[in-house]
């Protein structure tokens, strides 16, 4: 499959015009006592709206959040996913439970996703921004379309393994779901998936595919009730979702450009795992969006199943940016 997407003037049109800002689901909230910020924002994500702190201290969104999560029982999620940023060594932890975003190369943006994978299951995203003096480097917030007809077609890489006619102890199967965050017997190969590719097991007696399998709804602790999310490892390897978000960024001016014209796969930080076509356009997927260039102390929290986040590029040398993120 080729990697390199072109960009038609059609396609941005249609991008654009069916995706429009909504200010309106961006609720901002007063920073004052703790209490009151925590229900404040518990009552914007009920709503399914995201949630604005201005001029907080890096102390204060830790602990603004971790009220917010011990209010849906996802504190010990957050925790957990503060420890990954130290263990897997890709992210830089930063005050509690934030930590850096993944590193990019000059004028890369990170296209919309939510974050991780069903297996992880994270239902809130958070940033917080300590810096943002660039010339760009906006974040884009999209509500998710979830009565979508779309969803129907819409599949994620999952990892599948064939074990053949070995038996698995009961500590092998912990083992695989640790190492390699799948679940047995549900994640064997069968004959109706459609491989992607073999990847190396390390494990002798099993082989491990990525495989593309049906996008399937997940149930949100915050809005009770099931939806369809956008996850990374359908938003990211998806070629038409680079190419919408090229898209989306060009015809609204937010898109920095070298000199050197580049080809589309040299902006997108995901184009190394971009395998598949969904066929799938951004007005199919989300309803609004929301464009915010943070400041010092700005805190987001939103959820992470019902809006995507996204980073425009911005132009090397302009200036200094350091946002952090925080999942659970």
């Amino acid at each position: 499959m080729n990697a390199t997407v072109a960009v038609r003037e059609a396609e941005f049109e249609s991008t654009t015009l069916s995706v429009e800002d909504d200010l309106s689901k961006l609720e901002e909230i007063a920073l004052g006592d703790v209490d009151v910020v925590r229900d404040q924002i518990i009552e914007t994500l009920k709503r399914d709206h995201v949630a604005l702190v201005r001029g907080a201290t890096q102390e204060q969104a830790d602990d603004i959040l971790l009220r917010v999560t011990e209010f849906f029982g996802l504190s010990e999620a957050l925790e957990i996913q503060a420890g990954f940023a130290s263990v897997k060594g890709h992210r830089e932890n930063l005050g509690k439970y934030f930590m850096s975003v993944n590193k990019r190369t000059d004028y890369q943006f990170i296209p919309p996703h939510s974050e991780g994978t069903r297996f992880t299951n994270m239902h809130i995203a958070s940033l917080y921004c300590y810096e943002n003096t660039t010339d760009g480097g906006e974040n884009i917030l999209m509500n998710v379309n979830s009565e979508s007809d779309i969803w129907e077609s819409m599949s994620e890489i999952s990892l599948k393994v064939d074990i053949g006619d070995k038996k698995l102890t009961p500590t092998e199967v912990s083992a695989a779901k640790m190492m390699f965050q799948i679940t047995l017997p549900d994640d064997l190969i069968s004959a109706t998936d459609k491989v992607v590719k073999s990847k190396p097991s390390h494990v002798p007696g099993i082989k491990m595919f990525d495989v593309l399998t049906p996008s399937k709804p997940t149930h949100s602790v915050i809005l009770d009730k099931d939806v369809n999310v956008y996850w990374d490892n359908m938003a990211s390897t998806d070629y038409d979702s680079a190419k919408e978000y090229y898209a989306m960024l060009t015809t609204s001016g937010l898109l920095r450009e070298p000199e050197k014209k580049r080809r589309l796969q040299q902006y997108d930080n995901a184009a190394g795992r971009r395998v598949w076509s969904s066929g799938a356009q951004y007005s199919d997927l989300f309803t609004s969006k929301l464009t915010l260039k943070l400041q010092p102390g700005d805190l987001i929290i939103q959820n992470n199943l019902t809006w995507v986040h996204s980073t425009c590029n911005w132009t090397p040398a302009s200036g200094n940016r350091k946002v952090a993120a925080a999942f659970a």
